[in-house]
């Protein structure tokens, strides 16, 4: 055969190899003039091109093989319904040298005749002989291929032509035929369908085993159907049937039907057999049955898929919560990490924040953005390790730990998990909490987590972890260690202003389905500065809602519409004022400062008074104080002695009585951050000057008078800004504390930073 060309057939979904014949019918006539063309032009004789993708309609010319099979018309029938009826005969595989598109918009193809491979003759008659065995073996073993094949090949020296008799046999799909239409040495050939034998025969062979396995299991299945069968009549005779035997018919049922690990299910068909031999006057049947239920209801596999559209989630947590820009960077870095690590790397996330800040709320609406399930517990106050870990299946009752509760009502192993008030766990000499928790929240070991009622192990690998905490010092240190802080500040008044404005009003008003209310800012403002004192904005909400039930009462007795609550309205919904920002509060003794203090509650103001009288040289530190603050007065005095010059003062001073006394008596206060104010207050005492009452300050004072940085800036801002205190002095080293208080309240506030208490005392003495 020479270089000629040929009208192109494309075969989808069938292959046609040398040796072999092809059967077809044609209804379009695109194909039928294809046929025409081949029988009038070219001998009868057409290529017979295979598309790797059988529902391509429009190949490009890059997409067609370059090697295809010459094939040749039989025979061909014209049915007077308009099909016609071909025989393809498969002649020799061809190369194509090029493809072309003619006037008809059908394809031609210019082929040569492939080269010819010389083969050792010793290696390709090894070869036939395990082609053959492995063929015979085949077809003993297989109702998938007729002896037939063995009666074609008899007699054929030909391995082309052997091997492509066999292929087209051999019942494999179109794609795993079609490397054989383009395979030209017949010696890879033979070695491909010896692989592809060996593959159907181990196949076969292992159907064959499952098949025997599962005889001997339905014949026992059966076996056992009738005897329980046979023992439910005789209980009926006896008069003992009980429901039992339905429930754990069902219970098989269901576990037929649950996609869960092997270890639990073999567990499950234990305990339903236990469940099964138990009587039914047993305590114990009561503990099984419950156990079962545990085990079946856990979500083992069951998860949600995820939201990590970072833009949503954005826009999700701005639209719940006003503010917090620096949380939600550091949140949305989180969930960005975890995306991209695909849960690999999840750190566990601990809001600390006052109280009424959002902790709780933001959590949620991660959950939300992530269309994730939430699920909550709170470990204040728990000092049982039990209540973590579950109880021992020793005695009825016995349950699971908050853990376990907590993911069998998520109903996923992939939900939000908050857990509440951390910094208040507790323990005893008999357990410690916090130590349970340590497994849970390391993701290098939660992934195996046990609990004691469980007794097997629980994937918590998955959950989104999240905690709160008022205070971040009173988290246990290993724990701590394992959680990444991101701290809630305490609201402004202007951010308090807006919460109100944005979401508590609206949320309220959709509640109570009020319409026509207005809340002026000026209205509001006076219930944050004179009906609250707190950090976050939980009381103003409380408080809000309670001027709108009473407006919801007015409008019912008086019929009124539409409602515009000024400031001079607020009185009368919620009576006098609480809190009235006192500007006569004048200091007018020697001795008397104001300390700003930060508590797990928001920022305080904390009053520091001294006094000094003849005695023993005794100093009498009052107000229910810690170690460190106690300690802060002898760094105080101390501090004095050693500069007694640089103040001016009579070193004789010192044989006195000293008292210092923190107002609020009842609090338990701590922290070293009081010491300046300390040594203000009884410089104030030893010089016999009065310090304005506008004047505050903050700071750890070392003996030397170094001033070290403190915490809980912005609260303390806060506090001293609703006290009318326009002057405060804080450490130098809390300037970048600044980056996060808001312009409004720096403006408010003149603000000095000081490494060194000389610098204080050169101002204000």
């Amino acid at each position: 055969m020479v270089e000629t060309n040929l009208p192109v057939m494309f075969l989808k979904d069938q292959t046609l190899l040398p040796y072999n014949e092809l059967r077809l019918e044609f209804t379009s006539e695109t194909d039928k003039l294809i046929l025409n063309t081949s029988e009038s032009y070219h001998d009868s004789y057409l290529l017979l091109v295979n598309l790797s993708d059988p529902l391509e309609v429009n190949p490009t010319l890059r997409e067609l093989p370059k090697v295809a099979i010459l094939g040749k018309i039989k025979s061909k029938i014209e049915l007077p319904n308009g099909i016609v009826r071909v025989v393809l005969v498969g002649i020799d595989r061809v190369e194509v040298l090029n493809y072309v598109e003619n006037e008809n918009n059908n394809f031609e193809a210019f082929v040569i005749p492939t080269k010819e491979y010389d083969y050792d003759s010793s290696e390709a008659l090894a070869l036939k002989r395990i082609l053959l065995r492995n063929l015979e073996l085949y077809i003993e073993l297989s109702s998938y291929m007729s002896n037939n094949v063995m009666g074609r090949i008899e007699g054929i020296n030909n391995l082309s032509r052997i091997t492509d008799i066999i292929v087209d046999e051999l019942p494999i799909d179109y794609s795993n035929k079609l490397k054989y239409v383009t395979m030209i040495n017949p010696m890879n050939r033979v070695r491909a369908i010896i692989e592809t034998l060996n593959k159907e025969i181990e196949t076969i062979r292992l159907e064959n085993t499952l098949e025997d396995e599962l005889k001997v299991r339905l014949e026992q299945s059966q076996k056992d159907y009738v005897l329980k069968e046979k023992l439910k009549l005789i209980k009926e005779e006896l008069g003992e049937f009980d429901l039992k035997d339905d429930d754990v018919v069902k219970l098989k049922e269901n576990l037929d039907k649950m996609v869960i690990p092997n270890n639990i299910r073999k567990r499950l068909e234990d305990e339903i057999k236990r469940y099964e031999m138990t009587p039914s006057s047993s305590p114990e049947l009561t503990v099984v049955r419950n156990y079962i239920d545990w085990l079946m209801n856990l979500p083992w596999y069951k998860n949600t898929k995820d939201n990590y559209n970072l833009e949503k989630i954005e826009e999700s947590l701005n639209e719940s919560h006003y503010g917090l820009f620096k949380v939600k960077e550091r949140i949305l870095e989180y969930i960005a990490v975890s995306k991209n690590t695909k849960n690999k790397v999840s750190p566990i996330i601990c809001f600390v924040g006052p109280p009424g800040v959002g902790k709780t709320s933001l959590a949620k609406s991660i959950a939300k953005s992530l269309n994730k399930k939430f699920v909550k517990i709170s470990v204040g106050g728990m000092n049982d390790d039990s209540e973590i870990v579950g109880h021992r299946r020793t005695y009825i009752g016995s349950n699971p730990g908050k853990i376990i509760q907590a993911m069998k009502k998520a109903g996923t192993n992939n939900p939000v998990f908050l857990i509440d008030e951390i910094d208040k766990l507790t323990k005893d000499y008999r357990s410690d909490p916090a130590s349970c928790l340590l497994d849970v929240l390391d993701r290098e070991q939660n992934s195996m987590f046990v609990d004691n009622y469980i007794e097997e192990e629980y994937d918590l690998s998955k959950v989104m972890f999240i905690l709160t905490a008022n205070n971040s010092n009173d988290i246990p240190e290993a724990l701590r260690d394992r959680l990444e802080i991101i701290n809630l500040p305490s609201y402004t008044l202007i951010e308090k202003l807006n919460i109100a404005k944005t979401h508590l009003i609206p949320k309220l008003l959709k509640e109570y389905d009020l319409k026509n209310v207005t809340i002026t800012d000026e209205a509001i403002n006076k219930i944050i500065t004179n009906y609250t004192k707190e950090s976050g904005a939980r009381e103003l909400n409380r408080l809000l809602s309670s001027v709108l039930r009473k407006i919801i009462v007015d409008k019912l007795k008086n019929k009124k519409d539409k409602y515009v609550i000024e400031v001079d309205d607020v009185e009368k919904y919620l009576g006098i004022e609480k809190y009235v920002t006192s500007k006569n509060n004048k200091i007018t003794s020697t001795g008397v400062i104001n300390a700003l203090a930060y508590t797990p509650y928001g920022g305080e103001i904390l009053r520091v008074s001294s006094t000094c009288y003849k005695g023993d040289k005794d100093i009498i530190v009052t107000g229910l104080l810690g170690e460190s603050m106690k300690e802060s007065v002898s760094v105080a005095l101390s501090y004095i002695k050693t500069n007694y010059k640089l103040f001016n003062i009579d070193y004789k001073m010192f044989d006195n009585d000293f008292h210092i006394h923190f107002e609020s008596g009842s609090i338990p206060k701590d922290g070293p951050s009081a010491g300046v104010t300390i040594i203000t207050s009884i410089l104030s005492t030893l010089t016999d000057k009065v310090i304005d009452s506008k004047i505050s300050m903050t700071g750890e004072v070392t003996l030397r008078g170094d001033i070290l940085p403190i915490g809980g800036l912005k609260e303390k801002l806060i506090a001293a800004s609703q006290n009318n205190i326009n002057i405060v002095f804080i450490p130098k080293d809390n300037i970048k504390d600044l980056e996060d208080i808001d312009v409004e309240l720096q403006e408010k506030i003149k603000i000095i930073p000081v490494s060194n208490y000389m610098e204080i005392y050169k101002k204000i003495f």
